[in-house]
Parts: C-alpha cells; structure tokens; sequence
C-alpha cells in the first residue's frame, strides 16, 4: 500500500493447464532491482516496455525484445517537462497507446516552481503525460477531467461533492476492451478502494473493490490497489494488491465475463502469500502485479519485498514469475502448493522438496509441524530448515517420509513441474481421508451444491452436500458423508462427483457439471458448462 504520505515509501528504493507450460522454465527471475510498482506496455510480441516507481522525482522507463533483458531508455521528469509547476513523490506509472500516441498516468503530488513539495494540506493525485511515439518524451503532465463533475485529478484533501469515487488519488490503470478505453484508480474512503469509468463515459462510475463499497477480510487491512486488467479467451480479469505494502501485502484477482463484473461480488481468488518465518515475522511479500502476455505464455511481473530479520521492509525490485490456467480459467498461484497423501493409521509424516539442481531440502516441513495430517500447503518458506525460502519454480519433486515409530526410512516421491498448486502423493496401503473439491464460478451471486454418483447403483443423491452449507463457497472438502440425507457414502463407492449452481433459488434451471471419480484420488476439480 502506499501511504497518504509517501515519505518512507519513497525511501524503500496437478491441475490440467492449457498451453505448454510445463516444458517452459518456471522460475521465478530479476528483472529490474530497486523498481517498484511495474507496468508493462506490450507493442508486439519483440517490444516491450518497463516502468514504475523509482526515486520519486524521476519516472524510469526500459524496454526489452523479449520481456527478459530490458535496457534503460530514459527517465521522464515531469518538473522539466512543466514550466510552471514541480512534482514530487511520484508512483505508479502507467503506460498506453492512444491512437498512434502513447499516455503516461502517474501519481504524484503538484506545486507551483519552487515551492515545498508536498505541501502541507494537498492529498495525492493523478496526471498524464503524452508522447507522440515511441522515443517515449512525454510532455506536459495535464490533469484529468478538469473542471468537470466526473472523477478527475483533485489536490485537495477532501471528497468530491460527487463521492470519493470522482478523487483520482493513485494507481491509475488504462485497458482497451475493444470497443471502450477504459481508466481504474484507487480512491480513499475507509482504506484503499478501486474504482473505474469508460473513457467515453465518465459519468458512470463502476466500483469494484475496496473497503468502502465492499466488506473485506482483515488480512487486507482495508487496502485495495494496483488495478491491472487483461482478457483471456473471452474472460476478463482484473488483478489488485491488499494490505499495507510494508505488511501484508499480496496479489489477488477476480474473474468475470464483462468489466463491470469484475467486483467483489465474484470470487476474490488469492495470487500469493506473503511469506513469514517460523517466528511469525515477514520475510518477503510480493504486490502491484501486471499480467503480461507473449506468444501465448503468461507471465506475473511484480515487485517483491525483502524483510529484515526484524520483519522491517528493506527494498522492493521487479520480478517476473510464469502463470498458467486452469480449466476453469483460473490462475496458478505464484507460491502456493496444496501437498495432500493418503492414510496410513498411526503414522506421521514429514515433507522435503527436491531442488532441480539435484539438493534436497529437508526436513522442509518436519514431523513436529505436520504429525498426522494428511495435506499441508507450501507456500515458499521450509520452516523446519531454518526459514529456508524456496520458490515454486526451484522444486523438481516433493519427498514424502512416514514412519509409526520415529524411524524415517520409507518415502515417496512426486515429480513436480514448478507451476502447479496441487499435488498429490500415494502410500503404499493408504486409504483416502478426504477428496477436496473445486469448481468453475457461475454467474454472479450464483449458489452451489454437491451430489455424488454411487458406484454401486449408478444413482445420484443429491443433493449429497446443500446449498445451505455450500453456499457460494468454490471449493469443499468432502469427508465420506452426504450431511443432508444423513448418509455415509465411501469414497470407494463413488463414480463420480456433481456441482449445481443456481441463482436466487432458481434450482428448477440449474446448471451442473461432473467429473468422474476413481475412488482413491484427494483432489478433484469439476467445470461447470
């Protein structure tokens, strides 16, 4: 998050998966250090551009051919480009085209020449910038929407007569749907809120996420920020950062089939984790994320934020990470591995991971974090080897130890391919404790239940699981037992799984969808049609 007052900031300088993405490298790689804040503007496919925030006075801008090595092109100072007015602390740039021309939105604050900058009683703002091509010399920062009544650049510290939503405060992000342009930005009110309009109607505004307008869980600490949109065979996302961006902070995304969906009213999907060591304390946190694309293969560029041994934010710099879909559309976390086994009675467990370069890490999580359960999440950091961080993209297998008598020997292994957020180990004589469940969201506000096929009969019971425990919930971990007939229904007797989802009760036209079961398995993911 970045602060009404951004002095410290400014001082920090498996799954089917379509396309090919197993055979790609998945680690996780530098791009630009002491760069927060990214954008990515795409020209093709062998020109890319890279901004973000700098040290406050200079906006930076590099370029690339293959979105791996960027090269500095130049630095825009707003200051120089202006005859009549300073600028200072300036943040989260954002790139477009406009036509032939191309726009540069950034946050910052504006004084008169040679004045104290910030002044005392002036709230942060949003400029833009154009530059008549691709030698990227922006000229005069101008306010947005000017002496009008829609959202617009306003140095004050009050709201708008309007609403807070017409305060264009920071991290302005621009997307062309193809028919519309279309500008997000975050507005205060309670925290941090995203908010947005169409270029061509700035009259109407959509919100779509924040504290103001929408309740949020408290790991967000009431922050949303960092719009970024993108669209992918015909779903659109939109992906924004939570927390304050010295603690919690972390990347998030919603899916929709228009942009005024894209609210907290869908599924709000978490894209990482920040990590913290076994003493509880902050060692790295990742935010203010851009989705880009080229031939085919996604990538997350992001910032990182590295902790002292006190939890204390140091620095933050540019990453680019490989994301990959699920069947349903959804994205691969960028360092979240849901690690589930079968059952051995009386026995306990402990996980290693096997690096790519052949090392092992282990015990990564021991006997004493894990003793008899059956499923753990990874999520970067191997606690039980002294805080170890290991990214997804490092791991060639998981090593599964189990032992009834504090003897480690047996063990079982599971190649892993560095992307995926669910695996899956089998023991010799195990026996299925659970299946977790996952499905494709509907429509907005839609609702869920769960029926199982019998192997034995081929009948369905459904519901098996009702709406009234599942309610808009797109995941549940199914334990043997259909709660609403009151039944016990063994995993080995059970052919297949089936989600329905229905609006507003409307179960007389509900939509389902199913995937075959094999009785054993601990994780199955059903697409709704």
């Amino acid at each position: 998050m970045k602060p009404v007052r951004a002095v410290l900031l400014l001082s920090l300088l498996t799954t089917t998966f379509a396309g090919s993405a197993f055979a790609q490298d998945n680690s996780r790689t530098l791009l630009m250090q002491w760069l927060a804040d990214p954008d990515v503007y795409k020209e093709n496919d062998d020109l890319f551009f890279l901004t973000g925030t700098g040290n406050g006075v200079l906006i930076p801008l590099y370029e690339s051919n293959d979105l791996t090595a960027f090269r500095f092109k130049r630095d825009y100072n707003p200051s120089a480009a202006d005859p009549t007015y300073d600028y200072c602390f300036l943040w989260a740039p954002d790139l477009s085209k406009v036509g032939s021309s191309y726009q540069l939105h950034f946050s910052g604050h504006r004084v008169p020449n040679g004045a104290a900058c910030p002044p005392a009683g002036q709230e942060v703002t949003t400029f833009v910038a154009t530059a008549p091509d691709l030698n990227l010399v922006f000229g005069v920062p101008q306010p947005i929407n000017a002496n009008t009544t829609w959202p617009r650049t306003t140095t004050g510290t009050a709201c708008l007569p309007q609403g807070c939503n017409r305060n264009i405060r920071i991290d302005s992000a621009t997307f062309n749907d193809g028919a519309d342009r279309w500008l997000f930005y975050v507005w205060f009110q309670n925290g941090n809120n995203i908010s947005s309009f169409k270029l061509s109607a700035p009259g109407t505004v959509y919100n779509h996420a924040g504290p103001a307008v929408f309740a949020t869980p408290a790991y967000e600490e009431g922050i949303n920020e960092a719009p970024e949109l993108f669209k992918r065979d015909g779903r659109y996302y939109m992906v924004f950062s939570g927390g304050w961006y010295n603690s919690q902070y972390a990347m998030y995304y919603v899916m929709a089939d228009s942009i005024p969906e894209l609210t907290r009213a869908r599924a709000v999907r978490r894209q990482s984790l920040p990590l913290k060591n076994s003493a509880g304390r902050l060692v790295q946190s990742h935010g203010h994320n851009v989705i880009v694309e080229r031939r085919g293969e996604y990538f997350n560029i992001f910032h990182q934020g590295a902790f002292d041994s006190a939890g204390n934010l140091t620095s933050r710099s540019t990453y680019k990470q490989r994301v990959a879909f699920k069947p349903d559309g959804a994205m691969t976390s960028l360092n979240q591995v849901s690690v589930r086994w079968n059952r051995l009675a009386g026995y306990s467990y402990s996980l290693d991971v096997v690096l790519k370069n052949g090392s092992v890490v282990g015990p990564c999580t021991s006997v004493v974090l894990l003793g008899q359960a059956n499923k753990t999440v990874f999520d970067g950091v191997c606690r039980s080897a002294g805080d170890r961080v290991v990214t997804k993209g490092e791991i060639a297998a998981f090593r599964l130890f189990y032992s009834n008598n504090n003897v480690w020997g047996p063990s079982v292994e599971k190649a892993y391919d560095g992307i995926s957020d669910d695996v899956s180990l089998e023991l010799p004589g195990g026996v299925t404790p659970f299946v977790d469940l996952e499905w494709s969201e509907e429509e907005t506000l839609a609702q869920y239940s769960i029926d199982v096929q019998r192997r034995d009969t081929g009948a369905w019971i459904g519901p098996c699981i009702g709406v009234g425990a599942v309610n808009k919930s797109l995941s549940w971990t199914y334990t043997g037992r259909c709660d609403t007939p009151g039944i016990n229904v063994p995993f080995s007797n059970i052919q297949a799984f089936r989600m329905c989802s229905a609006v507003n009760g409307d179960w007389a036209h509900a939509r389902c969808g199913a995937a075959a079961y094999d009785g054993r398995a601990l994780h199955s993911r059903i697409n709704i049609p």
